[in-house]
């Protein structure tokens, strides 16, 4: 007579597998069976089984599953502020690093990514570096601005916007200077700024796109290793412009409050007779 077969409800195997994350040898402690036999039972369920590497894996990952917007912002932000790279021998895990002074910066790296996986803070007295350990799916920030990303958010206005808008976040500034709201973005990048001054061209908003400083040169004992570039924005009504395209989109709350600002400056110009 053959061995009566363990029976193991889906639902308390996929709770124990998938939420509790324990391996097919500690469930089998539980039924009083082998490993092989919890293995079975997960196949014959049709639960994924997890690599060796997902299995071993010190923090859960879970899939990305925002809109093309907001994966097209992520991208805007993850060129301007954060370092993304694979851990040697980690093949599944990709890590997102961020290095920052401020505040806001850190709650905007929680918002975009701790319902994707664990982020760990270290801070001291000046600053605060955070990592969130992530899977393959984000496998699309690892590499820097290439071709076909390009090509991707070309293939939309909205995404170069929202695109624009997560970059702005990580490296643009609003602000008044002489009285008057400015925008800029001082940047080494010169592919992607190049093509925020496209977008902006094409929206009827008036850039001035220019070097600032020339790789080589030396700045009062800064060497600079590579041309820094900036965008601005000075014109009123295409500040209005730049602002009302890039709103929808932003995250961050000072370059909300900033923006806001910057508009608020423009209507009481206005209201005194002092913009033409």
């Amino acid at each position: 007579m053959g061995r009566t077969k363990i029976l193991i409800p889906e639902a308390e195997l996929r709770h124990l597998y998938e939420d509790e994350r324990l391996s097919p040898a500690k469930i089998a402690q539980k039924f009083n069976c082998t490993s092989i036999t919890i293995r079975s039972r997960l196949i014959e369920a049709g639960i994924p089984l997890k690599t060796k590497s997902a299995a071993q894996t010190k923090y859960p990952k879970y899939d990305f599953d925002g809109t093309d917007l907001e994966k097209a912002y992520m991208l805007g932000f993850r060129y301007g502020d954060l370092n993304v790279y694979q851990p040697a021998g980690a093949s599944e895990t990709i890590v997102v690093r961020s290095h920052s002074t401020h505040l806001v910066q850190g709650d905007l790296f929680k918002r975009l990514f701790e319902r994707y996986g664990t982020i760990t803070v270290h801070a001291n007295e000046r600053s605060t570096q955070m990592n969130c350990y992530l899977n393959s799916s984000f496998s699309f920030l690892l590499n820097k601005y290439p071709r076909e990303m390009r090509s991707w958010l070309s293939s939309n206005e909205a995404f170069l916007w929202a695109f624009a808008a997560g970059y702005s976040d990580a490296e643009g500034t609003f602000g008044l200077n002489q009285g008057k709201g400015r925008y800029k973005i001082d940047s080494y990048d010169f592919e992607i700024l190049s093509d925020i001054h496209s977008l902006l061209a094409r929206n009827d908003i008036r850039t001035t796109f220019r070097v600032i400083a020339k790789k080589g040169e030396n700045d009062y004992g800064w060497i600079w290793k590579e041309d820094l570039w900036r965008l601005s924005v000075n014109e009123a009504g295409s500040l209005e412009r730049l602002i009302s395209n890039l709103k929808p989109f932003s995250l961050h709350k000072k370059r909300v409050k900033d923006a806001n600002m910057v508009l608020q400056n423009i209507a009481t110009r206005r209201h005194n007779g002092t913009i033409s």
